[in-house]
């Protein structure tokens, strides 16, 4: 993803129920790429970004060092035509580059399609479980 980029991945924030502005994500997108553990990848359709995928890459003392999807979002108009799998397989082969054992994925117990999407590609559901969060 370039800085050019940071209106239409604005579009697909929303799109994914994030409500965010071009400065919000242009402020992210710098911040993402001060980290070299942190990718994040467009798809694009006749010159226009149609999704994106972002990755992280860390170790945890219980697990050794694996990916995790951060957020991945295809436009409205362009789902079920292959955008999100070319995405996620992006993904994989950056945690392949990065000597990752293996990559995972969050997903909200109310997105379905998202599940089954994720089935569909080789992902199994390994746990349920419940997100905590404090404001700083």
């Amino acid at each position: 993803a370039a800085e050019s980029d940071a209106v239409a991945i604005t579009d697909l924030c929303n799109q994914l129920g994030y409500p965010s502005t071009p400065e919000d994500v242009a402020r992210r997108l710098h911040q993402i790429r001060q980290f070299e553990h942190n990718a994040l990848f467009v798809a694009e359709v006749d010159g226009r970004v149609a999704g994106w995928i972002h990755v992280i890459a860390f170790s945890l003392p219980e697990m050794d060092l694996h990916t995790e999807i951060g957020g991945l979002v295809v436009d409205e108009a362009h789902r079920s035509l292959g955008l999100g799998r070319l995405l996620v397989a992006r993904a994989e082969a950056w945690a392949r580059e990065h000597d990752c054992s293996e990559i995972r994925v969050r997903c909200n117990v109310i997105r379905t399609r998202a599940h089954n999407f994720y089935e569909r590609i080789g992902y199994e559901n390994i746990k349920s479980q419940h997100t905590f969060r404090k404001q700083l």
